[in-house]
């Protein structure tokens, strides 16, 4: 018994190693509109997912490109990275790998565009 409670104890605790902020739709909503701070929103969808539809002003590099080499936003180290993808999972697993390689200024976008979409927000198309 006392095996399993370190366990579980390991398995929550190691997926919360990595603190970054989460957001909801909402609220990156407001500080695209609002706020005067620099965002730089990191869309790890396919191209082709990308050309369906994004948030104004957002950058595609595919999660699996990204993954392989992180070194592809280095520029962006010292900024402020919201990344989103369909729904979340890719954009937690390019969070943990930017982390894990010195970015700590991350949000991750709770549901990612679906919850965007849902919530009518805009969509630019690309062609």
């Amino acid at each position: 018994m006392n095996k399993l409670k370190i366990l579980l104890a390991m398995f929550f605790l190691g997926s919360n190693l990595y603190a970054s902020e989460l957001w909801s739709v909402t609220e990156l909503k407001s500080k695209i509109d609002q706020s005067n701070e620099a965002l730089v929103l990191l869309d790890v969808r396919t191209v082709e997912e990308f050309k369906s539809g994004q948030i104004r002003n957002s950058i595609n590099i595919p999660h699996e490109i990204l993954l392989s080499n992180i070194d592809l936003v280095s520029e962006y180290s010292n900024e402020q990275l919201v990344v989103y993808c369909r729904s979340g999972k890719r954009a937690g697993l390019v969070i943990k790998a930017l982390e894990k390689n010195g970015f700590n200024n991350i949000v991750d976008i709770e549901g990612g565009i679906l919850a965007w979409s849902q919530s009518n927000y805009p969509l630019v198309k690309k062609k």
